[in-house]
């Protein structure tokens, strides 16, 4: 049985991959671009670029109108990590069925929205820990979610955090354009940490009294 249209321009573009035609990180052939080489319709064409990004393939582009690329390779750290959040995501989606709820019903049960169930089930891994606390709850899941994402969470690459020093100059200096050489005796106003997971943490030393930091 010969493969429907969609899917032979699938196999095309596989191919480039794998003779190496197409590069990591480099994009696919658009839509129109395969319509032209293959002879089918651009809509068909651009059903195969769907499953592509759906078998993971191809990644969407870096904007909505930019073409799905191939993907970079990625470190063994950032493999263990997309390993690691398939199977929460995975696994999430197999127990929701198997305690017989849909999406809106887990929604309302852990009272979170159906765009947040949509998401984790999908591997937008963005949502909180009682989150998952909540949803292991709710498809009786015995701790295995919750075990999960504490692997997920456990195996993304880390960032050190950078720190952000702010200085606020006296009133008097403020108008003068700013000294040739960096100033060391302006005191610390606050510190920025930015962590692995996107969260950013100022921290203000208390004023009135010598904090004991300076500006570096």
């Amino acid at each position: 049985m010969s493969l429907p249209k969609y899917a032979q321009v699938a196999v095309r573009v596989r191919a480039q991959i794998a003779d190496g035609s197409l590069l990591p990180g480099q994009s696919a052939p658009s839509g129109a671009a395969l319509a032209r080489a293959t002879g089918y319709s651009s809509l068909t064409c651009r059903r195969a670029l769907r499953v592509l990004i759906t078998d993971g393939v191809l990644v969407p582009g870096t904007s909505p109108n930019a073409r799905p690329r191939v993907p970079s390779r990625a470190t063994p750290g950032e493999r263990n990590c997309a390993a690691a959040a398939g199977a929460l995501s995975a696994s999430l989606a197999a127990l929701r069925r198997a305690a017989g709820l849909t999406q809106p019903q887990l929604a309302e049960i852990v009272g979170m929205s159906i765009t947040t169930i949509g998401h984790a089930e999908t591997g937008r891994l963005w949502q909180s820990r009682r989150f998952w606390e909540r949803a292991d709850t709710a498809v009786y899941a015995g701790g295995q979610l919750l075990a999960l994402h504490d692997d997920y969470r456990a195996s993304a690459v880390p960032v050190e955090p950078v720190a952000t020093l702010h200085a606020v100059p006296d009133q008097e200096e403020s108008n003068f354009p700013p000294p040739a050489t960096p100033v060391t005796s302006k005191p610390l106003t606050c510190v920025t940490f930015t962590w692995a997971d996107g969260t950013v943490t100022t921290v203000y030393p208390p004023f009135g009294g010598d904090t004991g930091l300076a500006e570096q």
